[in-house]
């Protein structure tokens, strides 16, 4: 298996983990410090998204991911629910696409994709 695993800058452990894990439903994978207390490199997991997390400057805060997912409503209720930063509602995009942005605590940016939603506009490569 092949897979891309995008590395985001955070700051603040604990806030990472609330964002991530409490509010949108990741699991911890692994953590990893060279030494108590030190900065964490942790991978977080949910379904098939991986992403590495890391205190270690790694990664550049303010950096954009685009994530796509089964289902961008229950994506949007978890936002809701824990008051998330977003850029309002998942809007249909014209490639057929619904999509939803978010903000994290440190910058990144993640947009959020639900793919055939409805009916979009013809693209070279839709089926490959």
């Amino acid at each position: 298996m092949e897979r891309v695993v995008p590395v985001l800058g955070i700051d603040d452990y604990q806030q990472a983990c609330e964002y991530y894990v409490k509010a949108l439903g990741f699991r911890i994978d692994f953590e990893h410090r060279h030494e108590p207390g030190f900065p964490v490199h942790m991978g977080v997991q949910r379904g098939d998204v991986y992403l590495h997390l890391s205190e270690h400057s790694r990664g550049q805060p303010g950096s954009e991911i685009y994530i796509f997912v089964k289902d961008i409503q229950e994506w949007w209720a978890r936002c809701r629910q824990h008051n998330l930063q977003t850029d309002g509602e998942p809007r249909k995009k014209p490639w057929g696409n619904t999509e939803l942005t978010l903000t994290d605590p440190f910058r990144n940016t993640i947009r959020l994709s639900e793919i055939n939603t409805h009916p979009g506009q013809s693209t070279p490569n839709k089926d490959a």
